[in-house]
């Protein structure tokens, strides 16, 4: 499409070729607005990489191709790195989640528009009971907003270069006076239909317990951990917190 994208669309793909030409057919034909398409290519087999390359020679992508798998976060940052600064928003998506709706993009920025202090959001939440945090919005679907983007900066591969990313980027964002907001998925979005690279390339990454508290620590925050009833009565009863989606009426 003609002007600089709306939307900047990074995915790290890692074999599973049929999941991620799902993924590219979704995006193609359910992103009306001005987009691009960056795939990071980690160290796939050869019909994962003729995928991507056909993608780029219809002009429906940029492909990075590594010859190493240097895993997720890295070559989120690969892509994110080229990403068009012009593009208002910046969207990490796993190259197993697939688009269900042509509104897809108008129904996550609209979580950014309802209010400016909301840096990033998505469909679905990583919770954990630590404050000020909370958690994370799920990295399957990492919709951020530029400013922030720019402001908060890349993932941290070094320390995170398989999970946790996400938890640290939402709590050095909130250290900045940024918040996130999970998105009303009803009617569904999207859907991640979750590890299809790992089960189709054989390979069990280390899924490393992520410290949410050391995370507050280096971003500056003082964690806290309210009571388990305490959290429940406020999601059930309360005020929501900063990350539910916002109550009509």
């Amino acid at each position: 499409m003609a002007g600089p994208p709306l939307v900047s669309i990074v995915t790290v793909t890692w074999n599973a070729p049929e999941w991620a030409a799902r993924m590219f057919r979704s995006v193609a034909e359910r992103t009306p607005v001005p987009h691009e398409l960056i795939v990071v290519d980690n160290a796939s087999g050869e019909e994962t990489r003729r995928l991507v390359r056909a993608e780029e020679a219809a002009g429906r992508a940029r492909v990075i191709q590594n010859e190493e798998n240097v895993l997720w976060a890295p070559a989120c940052n690969q892509g994110l790195r080229v990403a068009d600064p012009a593009s208002r928003f910046v969207v990490l998506m796993n190259p197993d989640v697939e688009i269900l709706r042509d509104d897809w993009v108008a129904r996550l920025r609209a979580v950014l528009d309802d209010d400016p202090r909301v840096a990033v959001t998505g469909p679905y939440l990583n919770w954990k009971r630590i404050s000020p945090v909370f958690g994370c919005v799920d990295g399957s679907v990492f919709f951020m907003r530029r400013e922030a983007f720019d402001q908060v900066g890349l993932l941290d591969a070094e320390r995170f270069p398989w999970n946790g990313a996400p938890y640290d980027w939402c709590a050095r964002a909130f250290a900045k006076g940024w918040i996130y907001r999970r998105a009303e998925d009803d009617p569904p979005i999207l859907v991640h239909h979750g590890h299809k690279s790992v089960a189709a390339s054989g390979e069990e990454h280390p899924w490393r317990r992520v410290d949410v508290e050391d995370i507050c620590r280096r971003a500056g925050l003082a964690p806290g951990r309210p009571h388990r009833i305490a959290c429940w009565w406020r999601r059930r009863f309360g005020p929501p917190f900063f990350f539910e989606p916002r109550r009509s009426g």
